[in-house]
């Protein structure tokens, strides 16, 4: 019994884990899109790639402080919610 509590609380903990980077990698993505869409629609608006990059190099809580960053994370949830399964196929 004493070694049932970690192993589960080791499950339930990289489960955590896991759904965080599936949600990042989501607004990653959509981030880059964006900003693809931005260079042709509004080019003086859209950032370089380098500024993309280095801006998804930061911590997944860093980026969160970010209010658009924070809305492709809720675009990200609600997509989730529609179809769990495709969303994790696709951002596995």
């Amino acid at each position: 019994m004493n070694k049932i509590l970690p192993i589960i609380l080791v499950v339930v903990l990289s489960g955590c884990s896991n759904h965080d980077v599936t949600f990042e990698k989501c607004a990653d993505s959509m981030f880059m899109l964006t900003n693809e869409l931005m260079k042709k629609r509004l080019p003086t608006e859209a950032k370089s790639t380098e500024e993309i990059a280095g801006f998804n190099a930061n911590s997944y809580s860093r980026k969160k402080e970010y209010a658009f960053y924070t809305a492709l994370i809720k675009i990200c949830e609600l997509k989730h919610s529609e179809k769990p399964e495709q969303f994790h196929l696709d951002y596995q």
